[in-house]
């Protein structure tokens, strides 16, 4: 490869949000180990996952059923690609935001690529079918601290349930809940100052005990897997730490629909464990940019910037 990388390396995964119509097509066009990739996701999940991902349309892709597997395939692509390029040993720590979560694992030995691909698949499904009746909806807020950010989300209450969703970074947050409470918040964000204040491309409050029905049926489908021990530390979303045995990872999994993804205490984890470079498979560098932004001296990439721009 073009590209000398210097560990520890953090190999990173997106989750709901970066999809876009045309994610994986560089990848898939420029290596065989993508190709394979997406034409074993197309068999195991029998979904036309190379047109959802290359052409879309957006409104398709979006939804929560159908963006769920098609972002882990571009991700899983990404991650064959790594492996073949650059093999795994300077790999210090693998983690995942939110749906990357489950990618992280797969990488990491957890689960096979082939039922995390399947119990993400069903991730969405239950999570569509919980918000029928009731659609709710996230807000991003970005240039506030988080006392500020609490003061809006507590007085958006008033038009129904928030709550925090995500902490990204120290000024960088996702709310979730009932939708008149979000359209509240994004007017309270803007009046305080917000840099950015958008309302996501997620009809549902994803993060939130709102998602109590989702969760209740999602955690009958972990009990009907069997995980192994990560064979690379995986830092846990809930709280930044390392994940330390099986149970402890079933736990993380069973509420991961009900607690907030803790993305700036990874950060900090990633920093004490002295990573050098972190490397975001997946569409898009949200998490490589981040991760830039709040680990002093690290060097960042995304897929396409390493297999591609600069193979």
């Amino acid at each position: 490869m073009g590209v000398t990388l210097s560990g520890p390396i953090a190999l990173l995964f997106p989750g709901q949000g970066v999809q876009k119509p045309g994610m994986g097509r560089k990848l898939y066009d420029r290596y065989p180990a993508a190709r394979r990739v997406f034409e074993r996701a197309e068999q195991v999940l029998d979904l036309p996952v190379r047109r959802l991902c290359f052409e879309g349309p957006a409104e398709e892709l979006n939804r929560t059923e159908i963006l769920q597997p098609c972002v882990m395939t571009v991700c899983w692509a990404a991650y064959e690609i790594y492996r073949e390029s650059y093999g795994l040993e300077q790999v210090m720590v693998m983690a995942g935001h939110s749906l990357g979560e489950f990618t992280a694992l797969a990488a990491a030995g957890s689960i096979s690529w082939e039922t995390a691909l399947l119990l993400v698949k069903e991730r969405g499904r239950i999570m569509a079918e919980a918000v029928t009746d009731r659609p709710g909806g996230m807000i991003a807020i970005v240039g506030l601290d988080e006392p500020e950010v609490e003061r809006i989300r507590a007085e958006a209450t008033g038009l129904g349930r928030l709550y925090m969703a995500n902490r990204n970074a120290d000024n960088q947050f996702v709310l979730s809940g009932d939708l008149p409470a979000v359209q509240e918040a994004e007017v309270l964000a803007l009046a305080a100052g917000a840099r950015r204040a958008l309302i996501l491309t997620i009809p549902l409050p994803a993060h939130s005990p709102l998602m109590d029905s989702a969760g209740r049926a999602f955690a009958a489908v972990l009990d009907r897997l069997a995980f192994a021990m990560p064979a690379y530390p995986i830092l846990a979303n809930a709280t930044g730490e390392v994940v330390a045995s099986v149970d402890g990872l079933r736990q993380e999994l069973t509420n991961h629909l009900l607690r907030p993804v803790d993305w700036a205490r990874t950060m900090v984890q990633m920093r004490r464990m002295q990573v050098q470079t972190v490397v975001e498979l997946g569409p898009g560098r949200v998490l490589a940019s981040l991760a830039q932004k709040h680990i002093p001296g690290v060097t960042s990439w995304n897929a396409e910037e390493l297999f591609v721009d600069f193979a």
